[in-house]
């Protein structure tokens, strides 16, 4: 008997290492395009906690039936775990799209000789045969692919965005720059978040950096920012899916949603890079493959958007392969649940994406806080920038049927400033209208544009949508019609308060008019001792004597009662103990 090892993977766990996958069913087949496996138990293996698919074939000993035998491995069609799904062929040829081959992911083992194991990693499936036409040098682990998760029911999304700046992208470099920007303005005014990645034979591409922490965009200012990152950059040359997406595996932040935009197949994988940076491989898909499982295994649904001649035809299968089995179909579109797009050029390709983006959010109201600083005056918002956790806002309807309201959400530390509500709409209801309170915190106050309490955008058509203040001044509150097919988007600003807080209380003079004070005033009608203030003020001779009299009592009084209140205050009981009991002088 002979044996015939396969190793299976799943998701890449390092630069250059798959994790193997248990599960995988495989099988023998005697021909290459044979439909059904041999019928023989020995001819089908399951894969095993390394990743180990093994096939004991018997009588290949001399002049036995299966003597120099060789089979073709291929997979069941349903021969994967739960969670995952076949992909019976790739498809190969020149990266730039055209020679396209859809290559059959069956490989053939050598002739069988009694007593010998024969391994996919060396001794069949792997090879460094770039040259060979047509292209099927493997990786030796057998690949296939995570089901793509959903993204989440919610409108405000952290978006990773990978960018190929492989050389083929050419002339059309601003026009990928701008379907970027596209994705951008259309998250505006979400509570959304954008981290940025970039791939040619390498990731980062020549002359980039990544940048996978997450930049909030609900904001002008945020979206002016996120675009400024990618607004110089140029091509390289190559194209590694598997480094693009390894970068986004390898990252801190789990994304709910990872969009790849690219114009060719890849004709590099692994790191450091493998490949002949021309052809499209097997092995060179394959890692695609292993890194995009990877990045599923985070939770994150991976949207492949393919772009012009390099992607069309059946290069679709390896978009597929990288992302998920529903392709966009223009007739009947589904852009929450397409799993990969085929466009004719990147200004297709950002209205897919905007299209993407605003169906997560129809039907919502978006309310975005904004911190004014505090030495603009009136209307003035110069500056303004996303508050942070813990300003509250309430909605709620007056439209018959709605549900969903009435509602709070609350901001929290995410950079955004933003809360959503989503109501729920009766059949036949086209919009509704809602009102939006603020829970006014201590020490702020509102900042009004036009005189209106918030500014709103209905982000399909990037039109302003009415406002009407309501509440009132110590409560103040808002109204808007929300349809039902639409996002609408409403900006709230807040200065802190410029009147001062104060922070010790105003003295009172409760303290009683003391009687022995130096040359003071007395309790003798008036005059006090002999040569004191109150005796001179007697013996002026003036008929305006007895008002300064008067006037001189009560500043001095005050001015006795400030005095104790500010050595009360700093604690000289020392000070005040003197004063109360140090005689006055003859």
């Amino acid at each position: 008997m002979s044996v015939v090892t396969v190793r299976t993977g799943g998701d890449r766990s390092g630069d250059a290492s798959v994790a193997p996958l248990a599960g995988v069913r495989l099988a023998l087949y005697a021909g290459e395009n044979d439909p059904d496996p041999i019928a023989e138990d020995w001819a089908r293996c399951t894969s095993d906690a390394d990743g180990d698919c093994s096939f004991t074939v018997p009588y290949t000993a001399s002049g036995q039936i299966n003597e120099g035998e060789r089979f073709w491995v291929g997979q069941e069609p349903d021969g994967v775990p739960p969670g995952w799904f076949v992909n019976p062929s790739l498809r190969t040829g020149k990266g730039s799209g055209s020679g396209s081959v859809e290559s059959d992911y069956r490989f053939r083992t050598p002739a069988l000789e009694e007593g010998n194991t024969y391994s996919s990693l060396s001794d069949f499936m792997r090879s460094t045969a770039w040259s060979a036409v047509p292209y099927v040098a493997s990786t030796g682990i057998w690949q296939q692919s995570r089901v793509n998760p959903g993204l989440p029911a919610a409108c405000g999304l952290d978006v990773a965005v990978v960018l190929d700046l492989s050389a083929s992208v050419g002339s059309a470099l601003p026009q990928l720059k701008a379907a970027t920007d596209q994705l951008t303005d259309t998250l505006t005014g979400t509570p959304s978040r954008l981290a940025l990645f970039s791939f040619d034979r390498n990731s980062p591409s020549t002359g980039t950096a990544n940048h996978p922490d997450l930049v909030p965009v609900s904001t002008g200012a945020g979206a002016n920012a996120f675009k400024d990152l990618y607004a110089d950059w140029a091509l390289g040359s190559g194209t590694n899916w598997d480094q693009g997406l390894n970068a986004v595996a390898q990252a801190g932040p789990v994304y709910d949603l990872v969009i790849v935009l690219t114009d060719g197949n890849p004709t590099r994988f692994s790191k450091p890079y493998s490949g002949d940076g021309t052809n499209t491989h097997l092995a060179d898909v394959e890692g695609g493959i292993f890194a995009a499982n990877a990045v599923k295994a985070k939770g994150s649904r991976v949207v492949a958007v393919g772009v012009g001649n390099g992607v069309e035809g059946i290069s679709g299968i390896n978009l597929k392969a990288i992302s998920g089995q529903e392709a966009f179909d223009p007739a009947n579109p589904a852009p929450e649940t397409a799993d990969y797009y085929q466009t004719t050029d990147f200004a297709a390709a950002g209205e897919a994406l905007r299209n993407m983006a605003l169906t997560q959010c129809e039907g919502t109201l978006s309310v975005i806080k904004q911190l004014v600083p505090g030495e603009t005056e009136g209307e003035d918002v110069t500056g303004a920038a996303p508050a942070g956790a813990g300003w509250q806002f309430g909605a709620t309807t007056t439209t018959a049927g709605v549900g969903g309201l009435p509602d709070t959400q609350t901001t929290v530390d995410d950079g955004t400033g933003g809360v959503v509500f989503t109501p729920t709409f009766p059949t036949g209801a086209a919009d509704a209208d809602i009102t939006v309170t603020e829970t006014q915190q201590p020490g702020y106050e509102l900042v009004t544009q036009n005189a209106k309490n918030a500014v709103c955008t209905n982000l399909d058509n990037g039109q302003p949508v009415e406002v009407t203040n309501t509440g009132a001044a110590s409560a103040p509150a808002f109204t808007v019609d929300v349809p039902r097919l639409a996002a609408v988007s409403c900006v709230v600003h807040n200065r802190p308060n410029p009147t001062p807080t104060p922070t010790d209380p105003t003295p009172t003079p409760t303290d009683p008019t003391p009687t022995d004070l130096p040359g003071g005033y007395g309790d003798d009608g008036g005059h006090g001792d002999e040569g004191g203030y109150g005796e001179r003020l007697a013996h002026a001779g003036d008929s305006s004597g007895p008002l300064l009299l008067s006037a001189a009592a009560a500043m001095t009084t005050a001015a006795m009662a400030l005095i104790r209140w500010r050595l009360r205050r700093r604690g000289s009981s020392i000070l005040r103990s003197r004063w109360n009991t140090e005689p006055s002088p003859n």
